[in-house]
Order: structure tokens, then sequence, then C-alpha cells
């Protein structure tokens, strides 16, 4: 259903493969929360050459890695510089493996000194200096080795688990609070954008993009807030350089005009929107993820169409293929599903250009702690059944 420049891929957050940097605010959030530990992850730290062999031993040339901050910078203005060879060293390895690397450099956490200690993205004055510095030192060491870079991975859809559903570090559930870190980190990711498009290498913006529903007619205006501030706003600053919130006046932005070399579709599953506001899996009563989410691959096609429409016919990437389940059987079906969607699309013109799967490696996850299978391969590193549909494209 693919040809052959169709880019598979795989890969996962830093804390789902080799656990929360000791000085990361995921690591705190962990203790304060009393979440299961993400621990080594699935000791990819300890086995980064058999997991990128195992890549190309399956047809997946390309790898998404978090350039993991927290560990990077785990003091403010303090490099450890141990880990830049750690990472070197890795990105060196999977460029040699004939892999081509995605960097990502917000994969879920940050230090603990920036996020908690600082206003991080939550900053009401621009981007963090800290953060431009982070952005430049990355480009600088380790533009070579990267094919493509991602600034930050769903930034809103970040805001809002960690600032409104408390679900994420911080673990706040405040309006306020997610107003704030959704200006912050959209900002962050333009100005992210700004300082790596000053090199050859290729940056792409990566956004979930959950369809959201109204779960009765008094839901309707919420629902509508929540669409501007998920699709609208980020897409129309890319469209025509204005940027505008649900709760703020539109302001001229020239610079976000024609932004981004490609735009990355995360896969998500929908949500129910109240009259209050507040979202909640969506629908009520179907199946549900480790993580208390319902994937709705039908939907895919229709999300993939319209995101097109609103970036102006950008290439798209979808990422985040994958289901938080122990049931391999039900994630064989949805990945039939979702590719199904995926060719749909292809066949219809769309410019769908690849997709990853994530997680690729059972590991750690919020919702299934380290005791469920969450990838397509076993810790033992082993393809399950579910592999075959991608494997059956390729």
């Amino acid at each position: 259903m693919f040809d052959d420049d169709f880019i598979w891929g795989g890969g996962a957050p830093s804390v789902s493969i080799e656990g929360a940097g000791l000085r990361s605010d995921w690591f705190r959030w962990e203790r304060r929360a009393g979440v299961a530990p993400s621990d080594t992850g699935n000791d990819f730290r300890s086995r980064t050459i058999e997991d990128f062999q195992l890549l190309v031993e399956h047809g997946l040339r390309h790898v998404r890695l978090t350039l993991e901050w927290a560990r990077v910078e785990p003091f403010a203005g303090q490099i450890d510089h141990q880990e830049l060879e750690v990472l070197e060293q890795r990105l060196a390895t999977a460029k040699d493996a004939g892999l081509a690397v995605w960097a990502t450099l917000h994969h879920g956490s940050l230090p603990g000194w920036f996020a908690e200690d600082t206003d991080g993205f939550c900053t009401t004055g621009g981007p963090s200096i800290h953060w431009s510095r982070h952005v430049d030192r990355m480009a600088e060491l380790f533009d070579e080795y990267v094919t493509t870079w991602i600034p930050i991975d769903d930034p809103i859809g970040w805001a809002i688990r960690g600032y409104f559903l408390g679900s994420r570090p911080p673990g706040v559930q405040s309006l306020e609070k997610v107003q704030g870190a959704v200006e912050g980190v959209i900002d962050a990711t333009f100005e992210a954008q700004r300082l790596l498009a000053s090199g050859a290498t290729p940056v792409v913006g990566s956004f979930a993009l959950p369809t959201l529903h109204a779960v009765d007619d008094a839901a309707m205006a919420q629902r509508s807030m929540w669409d501007d501030v998920i699709w609208q706003s980020w897409s129309r600053a890319i469209r025509e350089g204005v940027l505008e919130w649900p709760w703020r006046s539109a302001v001229d932005r020239p610079e976000l005009a024609d932004t981004f070399d490609a735009i990355g579709v995360g896969i998500a599953a929908p949500y129910g929107v109240t009259a209050s506001g507040s979202l909640e899996a969506w629908p009520q009563h179907d199946r549900r993820d480790a993580e208390g989410r319902t994937p709705r691959p039908d939907e895919l096609l229709d999300t993939l169409a319209r995101i097109s429409e609103l970036v102006d016919g950008r290439d798209l990437v979808v990422m985040g293929l994958g289901a938080i389940t122990e049931d391999d059987g039900w994630r064989e079906q949805l990945f039939e599903a979702w590719l199904d969607q995926i060719a749909q699309a292809v066949a219809e013109g769309l410019p769908i250009r690849g997709t990853f799967i994530e997680p690729l490696i059972d590991g750690y996850d919020i919702g299934a702690g380290l005791h469920l299978d969450t990838g397509v391969f076993t810790r033992s590193r082993e393809p399950k059944p579910s592999f075959g549909w991608i494997a059956a494209q390729q």
C-alpha cells in the first residue's frame, strides 16, 4: 500500500526507554505523586547498539531520540559533559547503523530546576533564555548527526496533561495555569523552530490532534473553545502569521508564518468536552487502554485531511502509532485499522510521508508502569504478532 520512499520509524520518550533523569521534574513527580517509578525504562542505555540493530533488521530506518535536557543540564548552567559524550556516541552509533535520527528536544520531562524552580514554559515574558541556550547548544553539537529536528513533542498536549488534567508533571489542575502553559510552550516551540531553521536540517512541528466531541448541546461552546486551542491556534500562526487564543486577542506574528518543513500528526484518542469545559475519555463506554483513553482509528483519515487543509498542504508524518495495552490482539486490530486509514489518505493524495511506531519496545508508561506490555517488541527484543501489520507494508 506504500511506496519505497515511505518513512517507517520507531521510538519512544526518554522516560519510557531509559527512565527519568534524577534531576528531572518527572523524577520529582514520581516520588511526590506516588506513581510507578520509571527506573531504567527498558534498559536502552545499556542496549543501545542492540536496539538500533533491531530497527534496521526489521526495516525501520528512522528512529526518534530525545536529547534529554534534564540529563544534559541537571542544574542551571551546569552541563554534564559525560552525558554529552553519551549522546554523541548514541547519535554516531545510530548514523553508523544506517538510521536517520529524528531528534526531539523536549518529550515529556524537563529539568526540575527549569520546570519547577523557575516559570519554565509558563512564562508570559516570551521564551526562556535557558530554553534558547539549550536549543542552540544541541544544534551546535549534534546537527551533523540529525536528519530532522523536532523541538517539542505535542506541546499543547503537554500543557493540558500537566496543568489541566493533572496526569503529568507537575500534576496541576487549573484553567488559569493551563492557559499560561499553552501560550508559553507554543512560544517556546516557535522559538526553537527559529533557532534550528538557521541550519540546513529540516524542522518538524509535532502536534497530537484529538477529535473533540461535545457530550451534550450545552457543551458546544466549550468544545469550540478547546478546538481553537488544540487545532486552530498554532495552525493559523503557520498559515497566516496571526496568533490568537480564546482568552486573548489576536496578535500579528508574521515571523511565525510558513514555519516548519513538515507537521507530525500525533495519534490521539478523542476527548469528550463537558459544559464546564472539562475533558474526559470519549466515547464514554468504548474500550479503553491502560491510560484510560479510547483509541478511535476510524477518525484518523478525517484528522489527516483536516490538518492538511489547515497547514496549506504541508508534508505530514504520523507520529505515535501504538496502543498502551497488554492485549496484543487488540493492538493488531488497531494497527490494521490505522494503516488502512493512512493508506486511504495516501490514495486520496494527502502528503503523508511516513509513520513512527511508538512505543517500539516494551518499556515504562505512566498508566502501566513497568509491568505491562506497551510496544510491538518485547523486553527481550522479540517481535509481537502486532508488528506483522507493519512488516507486511514494507
